[in-house]
């Protein structure tokens, strides 16, 4: 908590060193967006009982976004794509080594958990998949090792994807293993190439294809009597027959019930910080795994709407654009944005920083026609 507020000081002094600032319309757009209306909301929930502690909380996120959009321009897009992509491939490593340590030595979950549980990183210790216990590993930034798995990917940095994929198994996240596999799909429809009259396949991604078979025939034999477990454990998450899938299913039912008691929730939002019912959880709750809804519930039809078509309107662009790089991304940041909703990540530091990030992207690179600069990340 403290290296995060600290963090804040520090932009926030390299802000004030820097003083001139373009003032037009995306500064006041996201000035809007990240400003004002949460300082409403974070009002409005206080009038609607909520805690102030988890109001600050909520409200937070919104600090680094903004700065990050003061700090960006051309000359640092592609140093803030990199520090984030490789932040996550850090991430990666670090779940598969504390996952190896966690095999070799299973009394260190105690420890680790406790020291990760309490710094708020996450959810480590045991998971009970249908009746197996396997070392949890789950870091919170979990869901957007998706987004640099598809980036390092089409760069054809194989190693580091590889790494940030097998993180993502050792996760145990249904919605980022089975998201990181549809965009592969994506990325890997032409892996083959055809020469007279005979298909083979590409030569660059045999040795990533020899890669993948032997760790899955190492953790086919490793785990060869827990096959079923895991056969059922994502087959019951696409089927929503999964325990979490029925959960979401009940937060959902009881936002749209709280929306009937009051229809001005629907536009005012009920504001941050802010309780209510779900038989989800079977209590108050303010934070609940269907946060594209949540967010609705938070900040109001109004303040989402303005929100979603911002990023509707950045996934639109990159897929427009004609080259490759940025389908690419266009891929990247949408499997995101679904992601990051499966769990209240939405409105996080992390994916704030990214929508900025890639509005900065598009402003310099897309409508001002410097390509040169994409090409350099």
């Amino acid at each position: 908590m403290g290296i995060k507020y600290a963090s804040y000081t520090f932009a926030l002094f390299v802000i004030l060193l820097k003083r001139r600032f373009p003032f037009n319309k995306s500064l006041i757009s996201f000035g809007i967006l990240f400003i004002i209306c949460p300082i409403l909301s974070f009002i409005w929930g206080i009038c609607n009982n909520a805690e102030l502690n988890s109001a600050i909380i909520q409200i937070t996120p919104f600090i680094p976004a903004f700065f990050l959009l003061l700090l960006l321009d051309k000359n640092n897009i592609n140093i803030a794509l990199y520090v984030f992509n490789n932040s996550l491939l850090i991430i990666a490593i670090l779940t598969i080594v504390i996952y190896l340590l966690l095999i070799v030595n299973p009394s260190l979950i105690e420890l680790i958990s406790g020291f990760m549980i309490n710094h708020n990183m996450g959810f480590f210790g045991n998971k009970d998949i249908e009746g197996s216990y396997f070392p949890n590993v789950y870091f919170k930034s979990v869901l957007f090792l998706n987004f640099a798995f598809i980036i390092f990917y089409s760069k054809k940095q194989y190693y580091k994807s590889l790494i940030i994929f097998v993180g993502i198994l050792l996760s145990f996240s249904k919605s980022a293993t089975i998201g990181a596999i549809i965009c592969w799909i994506f990325l890997e429809i032409n892996i083959f190439h055809r020469k007279n009259n005979h298909l083979y396949i590409k030569p660059q991604k045999m040795k990533l294809i020899m890669i993948i078979l032997s760790c899955s025939i190492f953790l086919i034999v490793s785990y060869w009597h827990e096959l079923d477990v895991f056969y059922n454990y994502f087959v019951n998450a696409l089927t929503g027959k999964s325990a979490t899938t029925i959960v979401r299913i009940k937060h959902f039912e009881s936002v749209i019930q709280l929306f009937s008691d009051n229809p001005r929730f629907i536009i005012t939002g009920q504001g941050l910080g802010t309780r209510f019912y779900t038989s989800g959880f079977g209590r108050l709750a303010d934070n609940i795994e269907i946060d594209h809804i949540n967010t609705i519930r938070k900040f109001g039809f109004i303040w989402s709407t303005f929100f979603y078509y911002i990023i509707i309107w950045e996934i639109l662009i990159l897929q427009k654009s004609k080259l490759k790089q940025y389908k690419t991304l266009c891929i990247a940041f949408f499997s995101t944005f679904i992601l990051v909703g499966t769990n209240p990540l939405l409105i996080s530091p992390l994916f704030l920083m990214l929508m900025v990030l890639v509005y900065k992207i598009i402003h310099y690179n897309i409508q001002k026609n410097d390509f040169s600069l994409y090409y350099n990340i």
